[in-house]
């Protein structure tokens, strides 16, 4: 994966300006009992992945979005939680596309996009 931190399917688009890193953790029967004392049992800690991208033309979304299926996806990135390489099966969540305008010579164009990944 040389010059980029991030794999989706096998897909290392070369449009990324960078992602952000969210690790959540799963507890069970959080929460405090009677007599005040907080009760929490950690299960395991999820990863969500946010993905930004630099100004890009229509067909590099287009063919940007048809790698992201909407089904369990295996998305290779670095965490900078552990400093290793990483491979979480993930769902697409929100996603965001900001256009700038429409050039004859280029074609519509979009600032970043924002593509959130999160862990199943």
């Amino acid at each position: 994966m040389p010059g980029n931190l991030i794999e989706i399917e096998g897909y290392s688009p070369d449009f990324i300006k960078g992602y952000d890193v969210e690790e959540y953790d799963i507890s069970l029967e959080a929460g405090r009992n009677a007599k005040g004392t907080m009760r929490l049992s950690y299960v395991n800690t999820k990863y969500k992945i946010i993905l930004r991208t630099t100004p890009a033309l229509q067909a590099q979304l287009t063919e940007f979005f048809s790698h992201i299926p909407r089904r369990a996806i295996p998305v290779k990135f670095f965490n900078p939680y552990t400093g290793t390489y990483q491979t979480i099966s993930c769902y697409r969540g929100d996603r965001k596309v900001s256009m700038l305008g429409d050039w004859q010579k280029f074609g519509k164009i979009y600032d970043g996009t924002e593509l959130s990944l999160i862990e199943l």
